[in-house]
């Protein structure tokens, strides 16, 4: 049974109604902290209502368009490449184009926070694939701040296992329950709640799915659970470092 639990929504700022139910998912939740996507025009409208949710950067070179000029990533628009674009189905491109991307993303949230992100993770999983990783970790290093992790990859801090396949029917508080009993350690709840607006629809094809996570991560059976377990919620920030 693990006995402290990172609660992180990804994709602050993709659209506004999505932006909205993490700030709700927080409030009125046990969410403990969010990623944000720092090309879309929504985290800056929105950050400056996250008084007490801890903020990282969801890295991000597969929706909306760049902050850095950049060939290898982009179609011929100038935005970035969907997934389904690559023949694997996975971003390929040059890495210190995506060095500098990456860096850019970082440093546009510290511009506009005035402090370090919380974390790193990204948009579709893209800075865990194995051609990006030496990428992820030299930034991770470098700004001496933890990553998200399916395995270790890095020492620097206590390790974090992400559980991450909280998806359409496994949303419920039987996989809640499932993942705290079967787990040892600090583990992160990848999540995605959200509210549902027309641009959502537009962009992702995870739209409905994002309410319910909404309702179950606010609603009294998964607080009074978290309560009964005596299950300590806490954020990137308060990891020890090695």
């Amino acid at each position: 049974m693990i006995k402290k639990l990172i609660i992180n929504a990804d994709d602050f700022g993709l659209c506004e109604g999505n932006t909205i139910g993490i700030l709700l998912s927080h409030k009125q939740g046990l969410v403990s902290s969010s990623t944000c996507m720092m090309n879309m025009p929504y985290t800056k409208k929105y950050i400056g209502y996250c008084d007490t949710l801890k903020l990282g950067v969801h890295l991000n070179i597969t929706i909306g368009r760049p902050l850095t000029h950049m060939t290898s990533f982009v179609d011929d628009d100038g935005n970035f490449r969907r997934p389904n674009s690559y023949s694997d189905g996975k971003p390929h491109g040059n890495n210190n184009e995506l060095y500098q991307e990456f860096k850019a993303q970082i440093d546009s949230f510290i511009a506009l926070t005035g402090h370090k992100p919380d974390h790193l993770d990204s948009h579709h999983h893209v800075h865990l694939l194995p051609w990006f990783i030496e990428v992820t970790k030299q930034l991770s290093y470098e700004y001496n701040i933890p990553i998200r992790q399916r395995d270790k990859i890095i020492d620097t801090y206590e390790y974090v296992k992400c559980i991450d396949n909280m998806y359409d029917d496994l949303i419920s508080m039987d996989f809640i329950k499932d993942m705290c009993t079967n787990n040892e350690g600090i583990i992160e709840l990848m999540c995605h709640p959200g509210l549902i607006d027309q641009r959502l629809c537009d962009i992702s094809s995870y739209h409905l799915s994002r309410m319910k996570e909404l309702a179950l991560l606010t609603s009294n059976a998964f607080k009074d659970y978290i309560d009964e377990q005596d299950i300590k919620i806490i954020t990137f920030s308060d990891l020890k470092k090695k």
